[in-house]
C-alpha cells in the first residue's frame, strides 16, 4: 500500500497553517512520525492489515462542527465509544472523495451485519462555498443514507484538520467558469471504541477488500 497520502489539487491555504506532523505530511507525502508501516501489510498475509498502524493512537478532534441536518455535532461527545471514521474532502472532488467513499460504501455492504457492518462514517465538507447541509445530503445520499456530512466555519473546519495532523486545505483559483479544485488529505482516521485512531488508511489506495477484513477487527477492539 502506498505512504502517499495527500491529494493535492491547488493553490490559497485555508486557515490554520501547519505545524509538526501537517508539516512532515506535506513535505514527505506520509503519516508524520507518529505512524508506521505494518510488517504484517498485505494481501497475503494471514493477518495482514490495510493501512499504517498508529502508536499511540490519535485523539479525536476537539470541536463542534454541524451536521447536515444542521444540528451540532461535537465530535467527541457524538463519536464517544463508537466505531467512527472521519475523512476530509469536498463534494465537486473528481476523484479520491467518490472513489474512496463508494469503496467504504460497497464494503459496509459486503459485511452485512455483526462486527464492522455500522461504523459511523464522518465526511467533513471543507469547501465551505459549495459544501452546503443541503449538497452534503444529495451527494451522500446517492452513496449511502447513513453516512453523515459535516461541515463549519473555516476556522472550525481547520482547527480539526489541523488536530489530526493534516496537511492545510488548499482552495484553488477559480478558472474562467467559476470552478476550481480544492487540495486535502486523503486520510481516513478509524477511530475504535477506545476514542483513538490505531489506524489511517489512504482512501485513494485502500481496497474494498481491505475495509471488508479490518472493520470487524476494528470495532472489536483489535488493531494489529
Amino acid at each position: 500500500m502506498t505512504t502517499d497520502l495527500l491529494h493535492w489539487d491547488r493553490r490559497r491555504f485555508l486557515g490554520v497553517a501547519a505545524s509538526g506532523l501537517a508539516v512532515a505530511a506535506l513535505a514527505g507525502c506520509g503519516l508524520g512520525p507518529s505512524s508506521t508501516p505494518d510488517p504484517a501489510d498485505g494481501a497475503d498475509g494471514a493477518k495482514g492489515w490495510g493501512g499504517e498502524v498508529v502508536d499511540p493512537g490519535l485523539v479525536k478532534p476537539d470541536v463542534t462542527f454541524t451536521d447536515m441536518h444542521g444540528n451540532p455535532f461535537p465530535f467527541r461527545e457524538k463519536t464517544d465509544g463508537k466505531l467512527a471514521m472521519l475523512f476530509f474532502g469536498y463534494t465537486n472532488c473528481p476523484d479520491v472523495c467518490p472513489t474512496t467513499l463508494n469503496a467504504l460504501a460497497r464494503a459496509i455492504e459486503k459485511i452485512g451485519d455483526g462486527p464492522g457492518s455500522a461504523p459511523m462514517v464522518l465526511f467533513v465538507g471543507v469547501d465551505i462555498a459549495r459544501d452546503t447541509p443541503k449538497q452534503l445530503t444529495e451527494y451522500l445520499g446517492r452513496i449511502n443514507h447513513t453516512f453523515l456530512g459535516l461541515t463549519g466555519s473555516e476556522h472550525v473546519i481547520a482547527t480539526a484538520n489541523k488536530q489530526v495532523f493534516n496537511p492545510p486545505i488548499e482552495i484553488g483559483q477559480p478558472d474562467a467558469n467559476g470552478e476550481y479544485l480544492v487540495g486535502h488529505s486523503s486520510r481516513v482516521l478509524v477511530y475504535t471504541k477506545d476514542n483513538l485512531a490505531h489506524r489511517i488508511y489512504d482512501g485513494d489506495a485502500v481496497r474494498q477488500q481491505e475495509w471488508v477484513k479490518d472493520l470487524p477487527r476494528l470495532d472489536e477492539g483489535t488493531f494489529k
